[in-house]
């Protein structure tokens, strides 16, 4: 079914609420994380998704993000999710149930709608990460074999082997050492005792000096580089330490939107409505042929929460919070 699945994962895991015009409303609510002695199971933080048949009023959201994943206009978008509606009642009367695919399923029990949510965790901070079994972390009991050093109980004839050992390998190492790394097999070689001793051994090729005449460099040709040259060329390796570095940090703001509308007089009309019931609204900036009607707007995700909750106890009426 298109991608409709994908795009509703993508907004639960911004977004409060997602509603499906005429069908219901997705909530995302936080869950902390829990942990269950009796199955010794760790759960993350996570999104608990739940499903409201109440709220079918457009918020102009879901319809939205289709009209610009489809590049196409806000009507054919909403035509679209018609078009879908339609499949999901059939599928739901044919089979009593339909899935979106990652978030959960809808179904019916005598008639009442149900929702079970099926999805990994959409909560942005630990988005991804499942519940961890303790008891898979267990290790299991490992037997060690334990080699005994005890003098006492190690035999003459295992010492004189291991004695024999040794001295092959130092057998061994000198027949290739004193060929590759010492004259003393070569035609008038400069070969000395010391050069027997693999770990004072320096020879280099550097020990055979150039005999040649010893130049002298005048005192006249030496040249000394200026002091500010040099500091001109200090200064432009100079690295600029993180302190000098600002951070911007982009400030994020809050609207509590209520309604979400392709035709302004629509939008007009609902604030006449809302400052009446005392609501102080006031109408967005247009973006994608959309008039937003917001209730209010804040730097703290918090406060935007308690205002939406406040308008929903007083006058019943549902709204979303469109993060900027």
């Amino acid at each position: 079914m298109f991608n409709i699945n994908e795009i509703l994962k993508e907004l639960l895991q911004l977004h409060d609420c997602v509603i499906f015009p005429n069908l219901g409303g997705f909530v995302a609510q936080y869950s902390p994380a829990k942990l269950e002695l009796h199955k010794t199971v760790i759960s993350p933080p996570s999104k608990q998704i739940l499903f409201n048949k109440n709220l079918v009023n457009n918020d102009g959201l879901l319809v939205n993000a289709v009209a610009q994943n489809k590049n196409i206009t806000y009507q054919e978008s909403l035509e679209f999710l018609g078009s879908l509606l339609i499949e999901i009642n059939q599928n739901l009367d044919n089979q009593n149930q339909f899935e979106f695919d990652g978030i959960g399923v809808l179904f019916r029990v005598q008639g009442v709608l149900n929702f079970k949510q099926k999805s990994n965790n959409l909560l942005t901070l630990s988005y991804g990460l499942r519940p961890i079994n303790i008891e898979e972390f267990k290790s299991e009991n490992k037997i060690n074999k334990v080699v005994n050093l005890d003098p006492s109980r190690i035999s003459n004839s295992q010492i004189k082997n291991w004695a024999i050992a040794a001295s092959v390998i130092i057998l061994v190492f000198y027949s290739a050492w004193i060929p590759f790394k010492t004259q003393l097999f070569k035609k008038n070689g400069d070969f000395n005792y010391s050069d027997l001793n693999p770990f004072t051994f320096q020879k280099q090729k550097s020990d055979i000096q150039d005999l040649s005449p010893i130049s002298v460099i005048s005192p006249k040709k030496i040249i000394t580089q200026p002091k500010n040259k040099v500091n001109t060329t200090v200064n432009s390796i100079i690295i600029k330490s993180p302190e000098n570095i600002s951070t911007v940090k982009n400030s994020k703001s809050y609207e509590v939107v209520i309604g979400s509308f392709g035709n302004e007089l629509n939008a007009n009309s609902l604030i006449s409505k809302l400052n009446l019931k005392g609501i102080n609204a006031r109408k967005l900036d247009v973006e994608n042929e959309l008039f937003r009607v917001s209730a209010g707007k804040f730097s703290n995700k918090k406060n935007a929460n308690r205002l939406q909750k406040a308008i929903n106890k007083s006058h019943k009426i549902s709204s979303w919070i469109l993060i900027k």
